[in-house]
């Protein structure tokens, strides 16, 4: 996987025993429509995620609250499907995801693997976090388990704010890119609460 998920062919590299979580697929599991649970609040011992489509069930007001305005684009896509070329190199990936553009360049996004991750794998892609050039890395305490928050400045005075975890065995990524002037922590609300959304439209339990 490429782009930002990029981390996930660099850990692959690093984890050769562990690459059958790069690649198949699982059977989609059916989920249930959950009101959102601020992040702070979520139990990674409880919750779990369905490794399946969820882009018509993220509620259209999240999407504006996370851009802090109207999309104008949105892309989807799934596991074998090229990655969007305007978030990746659009080589094949092995994910299952969707994004939202707005009119001043923020980005949306989240992806959840095709396949099950253990949890020495998902420790591997959050040490790979901490290695990503230009970018500034730390284990987070909510979000999954073990989780990560990572913030990268972006071209075009942009700032690309990342958090991902481990849901059971699922590895979940959301992630925000919104210009970068204003305080950072009205940026990091804004992304605590997609990424609060995007775990209700995956969770089954």
């Amino acid at each position: 996987m490429r782009r930002g998920p990029a981390l996930l062919a660099a850990a692959c590299a690093l984890a050769a025993p562990l690459l059958v979580a790069c690649s198949g697929s699982d059977r989609p599991t059916a989920v249930r429509t959950s009101a959102p649970t601020p992040i702070s609040r979520l139990d990674a011992t409880q919750v779990r995620v369905a490794k399946a489509g969820f882009c018509d069930r993220v509620p259209a007001s999240a999407v504006r609250r996370a851009l802090d305005g109207t999309p104008q684009s949105h892309d989807a896509w799934a596991n074998g499907d090229p990655i969007p070329a305007a978030t990746g190199s659009g080589d094949v990936g092995h994910e299952i995801g969707c994004s939202w553009t707005g009119a001043d360049g923020s980005t949306a996004r989240a992806w959840v693997f095709a396949r099950s991750v253990t949890t020495d794998f998902a420790g591997t892609l959050v040490a790979q976090a901490g290695k990503q050039q230009g970018c500034t890395a730390e284990a987070a305490k909510v979000f999954g388990s073990p989780a990560l928050l990572q913030t990268c400045p972006q071209p075009g005075g942009l700032e690309r704010l990342r958090r991902a975890g481990l849901f059971g065995d699922s590895w979940l990524t959301c992630e925000l890119t919104a210009p970068a002037s204003g305080p950072q922590a009205s940026r990091r609300a804004r992304l605590d609460d997609w990424c609060g959304a995007v775990v209700a439209a995956l969770r089954v339990a």
